[in-house]
């Protein structure tokens, strides 16, 4: 049991101890049979009153994104990402990019995803073997890995993550993470990425963040543009008397 199920289950047991409390003040002064089986009826409906409220809780929590967001606090992932990377060594300056979507419960992180070519077309495929696994400030998760030059067979990938979160919510999340990845096994094997993860909030599926990112990538040459693209895009556009669409703050780097 994590310390975030702890604080809700000492929560819903001290509601409990106030009702078991009030109980026994009441039928001490007004008893319902006698001594005893009042102490055990108080007694048993005080347990289905924790499991009812447990039960409640925790349905409540993973049903409310905001009180998953006041849960999990800077660990808040759930939902989807784009992340670009390129590759340590390598010489080309090629930026890779793909999505992620994190799932998060009440207990733990799972991630599947897949990384896309230059076409938008599905190029590797990824899905968490473990939990995110907490290391100081660092974050790290080992994936599954297919990749489309090698379908047939599946590898690994160990990808640790910095997260940065908003400064300017009152509730803070993690808005971009930046990292490492790490392939073993397979034509990429050795292949080290450096990685910008960047959260896509308003985004309902895959598709949105896709779509969102080959807009980008006409647009601006990139799919995370930087705050010089956006300034260029916008001094070109105002030149030809166009309007430049608003770029969220969160895709910038």
């Amino acid at each position: 049991m994590t310390d975030r199920s702890r604080r809700l289950n000492l929560i819903a047991l001290t509601i409990v101890v106030i009702y078991a409390t009030v109980a026994a003040h009441f039928v001490s002064d007004h008893s319902i049979v006698n001594p005893v089986v009042d102490a055990l009826l108080i007694f048993v409906t005080s347990l289905e009153f924790y499991r009812l409220l447990i039960d409640l809780t925790f349905k409540l929590v993973c049903a409310v994104p905001l009180l998953m967001k006041l849960y999990w606090g800077r660990l808040y992932v759930e939902g989807l990402w784009s992340y670009t990377y390129t590759l340590e060594g390598g010489t080309d300056g090629h930026i890779y990019f793909g999505v992620w979507r994190f799932e998060q419960t009440l207990y733990d992180i799972r991630v599947v995803g897949f990384g896309l070519s230059d076409s938008f077309e599905v190029r590797s495929r990824v899905r968490s073997a473990t939990e995110m696994i907490s290391n100081g400030p660092l974050h790290e998760i080992v994936n599954i890995r297919t990749d489309s030059i090698d379908p047939g067979t599946d590898y690994y990938s160990r990808t640790t993550m910095y997260f940065e979160p908003n400064k300017n919510k009152v509730i803070r999340y993690p808005i971009r993470m930046r990292g490492k990845s790490i392939v073993y096994g397979g034509p990429r094997t050795g292949f080290i990425c450096n990685n910008l993860f960047i959260r896509h909030e308003a985004a309902q599926t895959e598709q949105d963040v896709i779509d969102e990112l080959e807009q980008n990538f006409l647009k601006y040459g990139r799919v995370h543009p930087s705050h010089v693209d956006i300034r260029l895009a916008a001094e070109r556009d105002s030149a030809d008397g166009a309007k430049l669409p608003a770029v969220e703050e969160s895709m910038s780097l």
